[in-house]
């Protein structure tokens, strides 16, 4: 693994991002005046893996260059995520006319458990329903279900692939924000960089 100043410009990520979440971690990284963790990229392509709103806190800064962890994609482990949303017989009506609903469950607490059908495309499917006013209220692994004790639309969309992921970034045609969850121990990498550093362009003659 090797960690490196990248101009922001060549990072392609591959899922979309909170605009509010974005503006906050600006907020906190002007306040700090560093920058905590890097950014994973997939060193072949420059497909961002983990990071998306720390990307687009540091563009909101003004920054030209983002610290950078570049990995081996083979080396990298990749799981989904379960979807919040605010639970309603609209909402669940609307995800119905957008993507295929495999199974409806509701468990004790009052948790609606939705499984999708569709492989890649329900990703994008997701998007249509959120982009009808269904917001995301969070994520949370599929091992915490059992923790949810209130009423939310617990929506599950098919495991996402590598394919997808690169696909998604080099084509432009990202997936909704916080799609998927890339197992690396670069995640866990503390590397305190000063923000001022990352607002250096290259001198040219």
């Amino acid at each position: 693994m090797v960690i490196r100043k990248v101009p922001v410009p060549l990072l392609r990520p591959h899922e979309l991002y909170l605009e509010g979440h974005a503006k906050e971690l600006a907020e906190l990284i002007m306040r700090r005046g560093q920058l905590l963790k890097p950014l994973v990229v997939e060193a072949g392509s420059m497909v961002l893996l983990d990071g998306a709103h720390r990307l687009r806190a540091l563009m909101m800064l003004g920054a030209y260059l983002a610290p950078v962890a570049m990995l081996n994609y083979d080396a990298v482990g990749l799981k989904g995520w379960v979807r919040l949303y605010a639970y309603g017989p609209e909402a669940l009506a609307d995800l119905r006319q957008v993507a295929e609903v495999l199974e409806v469950k509701e468990r004790p607490g009052g948790a609606l458990l939705i499984r999708l059908g569709g492989g890649d495309q329900a990703y994008y499917d997701l998007l249509s329903f959120e982009r009808r006013g269904n917001e995301l209220q969070g994520v949370v692994a599929p091992s915490s279900l059992a923790r949810l004790h209130h009423r939310t639309l617990a929506v599950i969309p098919p495991p996402p692939s590598k394919d997808l992921v690169l696909r998604a970034a080099l084509t432009g045609r990202l997936l909704p924000p916080r799609s998927t969850r890339h197992i690396t121990e670069a995640k866990r990498l503390v590397y305190k960089i000063p923000l001022s550093s990352l607002m250096r362009s290259p001198v040219t003659t």
